[in-house]
């Protein structure tokens, strides 16, 4: 049986898996002076002046929204091809995401679209640097000044990408970073949000009080995400636990796409179960966190000798797939390596993984979620239908990128 090529995986070492006991078995998780350390190594990281670390990247962008103090009924302009859990949290304060249509090159909002979608009640621009792939900021902010509106960019998938030299996450008033599993590095779960604009500091700063540590289960889940990403990087042991992988991803974004059609029929109080637990960010994870983000850089430069070499093995391909595509003003990440299928996707992914190469269709519940809320969003569509992530982390190496090429190709020349 051929070795399993994971989707993801983020490299976890001894140190990390040593931190994580010590810190389970001595720590209740309160270690107030851990976690502050993070935040200041990852506001130097940025270049920001403050950083606040919370349990996960949709607690960061829950407290986003909120330090801005909006009315109920302000509409905020989202991509419409991201994922779902960004709707919910918008729902989940009250507020109407307004989905915009995406660029389908670039997978990110389209920026030519979000002076149109702009209406009295708009307040916030949410723009999402999809895959590592930075947005076109320029357009952006400058959308923003003319209307008035605040700028929270979802930098989850993006941290150390760049646009025009500058970090994104470094541009509108708020950014949310993610350190999941799967994310550009990961600490379990977690997240930060690094506030640029000045006036919104005390805003951020009191609603962190307001949150409460999480308790031993929540360590408990962490240590068994970091543990599960440690197997990851065991390619013989993945191929045992991917199936449980794959169930547990698809419950997760059946529950989200619920709770959003339940919130957006009956409102913020709808008894929906929640999918967002507040709260501080555990010492467990800012230490974890802290090791991991010296290795950020490393990583991120892996990632992109990678995609620039799986890019030159299916450039003969492009009768079948659309290649990523990156502005000349950004550095992405490729903390997503995500192809466009120019003809119909059928059962490649599953040919794939019994090719031992475990890809991913992404958010590809969206059509039915933007049929349920009466959404047009063409492009978005078509790219919740035709897209597939290969593997492109750290630790995929040359000889596993051939086979992921060679792989690709043949699925595709046989059901052309």
């Amino acid at each position: 049986m051929k070795r399993v090529i994971p989707r993801t995986a983020v490299p976890i070492g001894n140190r990390e898996v040593a931190a994580l006991s010590d810190k389970l078995l001595t720590s209740d998780g309160t270690d107030e002076q851990k976690i502050s350390e993070f935040e200041e190594d990852f506001s130097k990281y940025l270049g920001v002046k403050d950083c606040y670390a919370f349990n996960q990247g949709r607690t960061a962008l829950y407290v986003a929204l909120r330090a801005l103090k909006l009315n109920p009924d302000a509409e905020v302009i989202v991509p419409a091809y991201t994922c779902a859990i960004v709707f919910e949290v918008i729902l989940r304060l009250g507020l109407k995401p307004v989905l915009v249509d995406v660029n389908p090159e670039t997978y990110n909002i389209d920026t030519e679209l979000i002076s149109k979608a702009v209406t009295s009640k708009t307040k916030v621009i949410v723009p999402v640097h999809l895959f590592g792939n930075p947005c076109e900021m320029d357009e952006i902010l400058e959308t923003a000044k003319r209307f008035d509106l605040y700028v929270v960019e979802d930098a989850a998938q993006a941290l150390g990408a760049e646009y025009k030299r500058a970090k994104v996450g470094t541009f509108g008033d708020l950014a949310v970073f993610s350190f999941g599993p799967g994310k550009s590095i990961t600490s379990g779960e977690g997240g930060a949000l690094a506030v640029n604009n000045t006036e919104l500091q005390e805003n951020v700063s009191e609603l962190k009080n307001e949150f409460k540590m999480p308790d031993f289960n929540w360590n408990l889940m962490l240590m068994r995400n970091i543990l599960a990403m440690k197997i990851f990087s065991e390619e013989h042991l993945y191929g045992a636990i991917r199936g449980h992988l794959e169930e547990s991803l698809v419950k997760g974004d059946e529950e989200i796409v619920e709770n959003c059609i339940k919130l957006t029929r009956h409102g913020m109080y709808s008894s929906v179960r929640p999918t967002i637990k507040l709260s501080r960010m555990p010492a467990v994870s800012a230490v974890i966190a802290r090791m991991q983000l010296k290795k950020l850089d490393a990583i991120n430069r892996k990632r992109r000798r990678n995609a620039d070499e799986l890019s030159k093995l299916l450039s003969n391909l492009t009768d079948y797939v659309q290649l990523p595509k990156i502005s000349d003003n950004a550095v992405s990440t490729f903390t997503r390596y995500t192809v466009r299928l120019l003809r119909k996707r059928l059962a490649l992914a599953a040919n794939m993984a019994k090719s031992g190469i475990d890809t991913e269709t992404p958010y590809n519940y969206l059509p039915g979620l933007f049929k349920a809320l009466q959404v047009e969003a063409p492009n978005a569509r078509e790219l919740a239908t035709s897209t597939l992530t290969l593997p492109n982390h750290p630790l995929v190496e040359s000889a596993d990128l051939i086979r992921i090429a060679n792989t690709l190709s043949g699925e595709l020349r046989s059901s052309a």
